[in-house]
């Protein structure tokens, strides 16, 4: 009985001082993590302000690479939500909300999972370093224990998977942008617009990289697009197009294309409808099929409408774009189209620049505008 008596003693002993160390824990969980990213303030800020790109970088991969999730609320700032399911434990199901943003500075979510506490977020600052040309990204994660003595033990381990996803999380968030075109378009206005498909003649071509070289290609195709204006009755319908198709380190490929007014015309006595390209499976380049005796009425490799000598028809892209107005000089256009490939991937959007996902300008200048004063309306093909 003694016996007995006595453990009962040592066990509220155990007991009481267990509640005295557990009085005297925090009450309150904080890690902090730091990474430094080689990208503008506004790429940082743009990745993080939303979670479509989430899934490719969150360090909750690393536990569970098959873990499901769903993007809620708004695409990016405060509301935008996302959830996932996973059947691996140190995963479950949770959820992040964005409470709070500040452009190019910083980021707040609420974390809604099955970890201890409550109050739980994670905050992201976003910092110069002292080189200038990057940035730090610190991750923080909060938590409350209250007077739940449980949670405040519980807390010690804070450094073990709460840690380990913030950690991972920004390295993959430094790896993942150090894909990214590193070029700064916050001063670039970029929007999401709906394109209505519009029939084009167009002729392939190809220049060096000078202003002059390419202007005098542009003139040569839109010679060749006008005598066949001319022969089929149809009509410009809208500004020219430029179609880049690779911007090389000596020369630029790229189409000219004007809208025109009907999507059939005759040519000949002969009939045509002008459709979406039906591109044939060793399409491999944009040029003309060398060798191949194409007649009006064929397709080339790209399923282009072939229409006479190097005048191309088709019906050109429908769907979702970037889209940018500019005004200066053509010289600074290949840039604003490689703020569009930075903008596309730090919002999550896919781009292919292929076939009809190929990115084009049109030239709405005045007439008689300064070469410096010219105006342009940019796009890049997207899909989200």
């Amino acid at each position: 009985m003694m016996r007995i008596f006595e453990m009962l003693v040592a066990l509220l002993i155990v007991f009481a001082l267990a509640v005295l160390v557990g009085l005297v824990l925090p009450d309150h969980g904080h890690i902090e993590r730091r990474v430094e990213v080689p990208s503008p303030a506004r790429q940082v800020y743009d990745t993080i302000n939303g979670f479509r790109r989430f899934p490719q970088y969150t360090g909750l991969r690393a536990f569970d690479p098959a873990m499901q999730t769903t993007l809620g609320g708004p695409e990016a700032g405060v509301g935008s939500k996302i959830s996932w399911t996973s059947s691996v434990p140190k995963v479950g199901d949770g959820s992040l909300t964005i409470t709070k943003s500040t452009q190019d500075s910083d980021v707040t979510m609420t974390l809604d999972n099955d970890w201890i506490g409550t109050n739980k977020t994670y905050n992201l600052t976003i910092t110069p370093s002292p080189k200038g040309r990057t940035v730090y990204v610190t991750e923080s994660y909060d938590v409350d224990y209250g007077w739940n003595l449980l949670w405040r033990f519980g807390g010690l381990y804070i450094n073990g998977d709460p840690s380990a996803v913030v950690q991972g999380s920004l390295a993959s968030l430094a790896a993942m942008m150090a894909g990214f075109p590193n070029t700064d378009y916050s001063n670039q206005d970029i929007s999401v617009v709906e394109i209505t498909a519009k029939p084009v003649l167009l002729v392939n071509t190809r220049a060096p990289r000078s202003l002059d070289e390419v202007a005098d290609a542009t003139a040569q195709a839109k010679e060749k697009i006008e005598a066949v204006l001319k022969k089929t009755g149809l009509t410009q319908s809208g500004p020219m197009l430029t179609i880049t198709t690779e911007w090389g380190d000596e020369n630029y490929t790229f189409a000219v294309a004007i809208p025109v007014d009907q999507t059939s015309f005759t040519l000949d006595g002969h009939s045509f409808t002008i459709d979406a390209p039906a591109p044939k499976a060793d399409a491999d380049d944009d040029s003309a099929d060398a060798g191949q005796p194409l007649v009006a009425g064929d397709r080339d490799k790209k399923g282009l409408l072939v229409v006479d000598d190097n005048v191309r028809a088709a019906l050109w892209y429908q769907g979702l774009a970037l889209y940018t107005e500019y005004t200066g000089s053509a010289a600074q256009l290949p840039l604003v189209r490689l703020n569009h490939k930075a903008y596309a991937e730090t919002h999550g959007y896919r781009y292919s620049e292929a076939g009809l996902g190929r990115p084009w300008d049109e030239d709405v200048s005045d007439p008689g505008a300064a070469d410096d004063q010219r105006t342009f309306r940019v796009y890049l093909p997207i899909t989200r």
